[in-house]
């Protein structure tokens, strides 16, 4: 077999094509994968804290316990309820990621009671930086009585 005979034979074999047609679309496959993971990771978390605002602001405005102990509002309280809400969607918050307010302006109106959250979000793969997410949700408050 001569040489040009053989470089022939070697580009008309088809055995192994497969396998390196596989490993060409391997990587940007699984980065696509990974990344939908991710996105959908902070979409969901970001939906939860918002939910966690939501329930806290509404807690905070209707001054229901434990949000509001013996006429005035309990800090800790708020933020122990927002925190249980956010425990219940699988998120762990620290106490400092929540900032309530009793008497806050909202849209330019005063009178609402506001949960402020600020989490950090990190990344199950070790080349993405960690993300923050902000929420805040606001509930007319009720009036004294």
């Amino acid at each position: 077999m001569t040489g040009m005979s053989r470089v022939r034979a070697i580009i008309r074999d088809c055995r192994g094509a497969v396998a390196v047609e596989f490993a060409a679309i391997a990587i940007p496959l699984m980065i696509m994968l990974v990344g939908s993971i991710e996105v959908s990771r902070f979409v969901w978390t970001r939906l939860a804290l918002q939910d966690a605002a939501t329930t806290g602001a509404r807690c905070l405005g209707l001054r229901l316990p434990p949000c509001f102990v013996d006429g005035s509002i309990s800090t800790s309280g708020v933020t122990g309820f927002v925190q249980d809400q956010a425990t219940g969607w699988g998120i762990g918050l620290p106490g400092a990621t929540v900032s309530p307010t009793e008497s806050a302006i909202c849209n330019g109106t005063a009178g609402f009671a506001q949960i402020a959250i600020r989490h950090e979000v990190t990344s199950v793969l070790a080349v993405l930086p960690a993300a923050w997410i902000s929420v805040e949700a606001c509930f007319p408050l009720l009036p004294e009585s």
